[in-house]
C-alpha cells in the first residue's frame, strides 16, 4: 500500500471522446470535496467547461507540478502522457471513456473508488519502457521513449520492407514483410497481439521483437532478454520510405544505412492501481 499524500492532480482528458464531457465535472467534483487542487490543460480553457476552482496550465509544467495525473480517455490517451509523466515519475490513474481501456483502471461507474486514494488503499505498477534511437552516419538523428512499441512499417502499400535484426551486434535474422514491432510486456497485448506475437506478463520485463506480415515461413517472434540492444535496419524496395513510430506517435523516415537502437529505457511508467485485479484477470475481461 501507498501511503504519499496527494493534494495536487493533473487532469488530462480526450476531450475527442463523447464521455470524456459526462465524467470530467463528476471527478472534478470529487476531487474538489477531497480538497484537491486541480488542473487541466491549458487548451481547454476556451471550452466552455463550466468549472470552477481549476487552474489551467501547460502539460509540461502540470507534470512537474502534480502528485499525480487523471487520465479520462482509453489506452491511446494514456500512451501520449505516459512519456511527459515518466519523465517526472509522476503516477497516471485512467479512468476509461475509451473503448477496450487495457491500461486504465477506473469504468465511469466506479469513481466512488478514488477515495482510496486520500486512504493510502492503492498501489503502484511499475512499466518498463522502451529508448530508440536512429543513428545516420554514426550521429544520432532521433530518440523518443514509447510504453507500448517501436513499429517499423512502409509508407507505401505493395512494397517489401527488408528487415535485418541483431542483439548486441550478433545477427539474429533477417526477412521481407511489412515490417516490425519491437514491445514490451504492457505493448504485447497491443499491435504486437494482433501480429501474433507473444503475450508478456508485465513482470517478466523482455522485449518482443514480432515480424508484421512476413514473406517467410521460418519469420518468427523473438522474446530478448531486457538488457540487450536490439539493433534493426530496414529498407523499402523501389526506394519507398520507412518509417519509425513511437507508440503510433508521428512517423520518422528511417533510410537504409540508418542504424535503428532499441533498449530499455530508464523511463518507468507508473499505474495506480485501485482494485487489485491481476494482470490475467484483465486479460480475460478486455481481450
Amino acid at each position: 500500500m501507498a501511503e504519499t499524500e496527494m493534494k495536487r492532480f493533473f487532469i488530462y482528458p480526450n476531450m475527442r471522446k463523447e464521455g470524456a464531457y459526462a465524467v470530467l465535472p463528476q471527478v472534478c467534483d470529487q476531487l474538489q470535496r477531497e480538497g484537491v487542487r486541480l488542473m487541466l490543460p491549458m487548451q481547454l480553457r476556451s471550452a466552455a467547461l463550466d468549472l470552477s476552482g481549476v487552474d489551467y496550465m501547460d502539460t509540461g509544467a502540470a507534470v512537474q507540478f502534480a502528485d499525480l495525473a487523471v487520465v479520462l480517455g482509453g489506452d491511446g490517451t494514456m500512451l501520449r502522457l505516459a512519456r511527459a509523466a515518466a519523465q517526472q515519475e509522476l503516477p497516471m490513474l485512467g479512468i476509461n471513456v475509451g473503448h477496450v481501456g487495457f491500461m486504465t483502471e477506473l469504468e465511469p461507474g466506479e469513481l466512488g473508488e478514488m477515495e482510496k486514494l486520500f486512504l493510502g488503499d492503492y498501489s503502484i505498477d511499475s512499466r518498463m519502457m522502451l529508448h530508440v534511437a536512429v543513428y545516420r552516419q554514426g550521429r544520432a538523428v532521433y530518440e523518443n521513449d514509447a510504453l507500448n512499441d517501436i513499429v517499423l512499417a512502409k509508407g507505401t502499400a505493395f512494397r517489401v520492407v527488408r528487415v535485418r535484426i541483431s542483439a548486441d551486434d550478433e545477427d539474429v535474422t533477417h526477412f521481407n514483410g511489412d515490417g516490425l514491432i519491437v514491445a514490451t510486456p504492457t505493448g504485447s497485448t497491443a499491435y504486437g497481439l494482433s501480429a501474433g506475437g507473444p503475450v508478456i506478463e508485465p513482470s517478466a520485463e523482455n522485449l518482443a521483437v514480432i515480424p508484421i506480415c512476413a514473406h517467410a515461413l521460418a519469420a518468427k517472434a523473438f522474446v530478448f532478454a531486457p538488457e540487450r540492444r536490439i539493433a534493426l535496419s530496414a529498407a523499402c524496395e523501389g526506394g519507398s520510405e520507412v518509417f519509425l513510430s513511437a507508440d503510433g506517435g508521428q512517423g520518422f523516415a528511417i533510410r537504409p544505412d540508418d542504424r535503428v537502437e532499441i533498449t530499455r529505457s530508464p523511463l518507468r511508467t507508473r499505474l495506480v492501481r485501485l482494485k487489485g485485479i491481476s494482470f490475467y484477470k484483465i486479460l480475460q475481461k478486455k481481450l
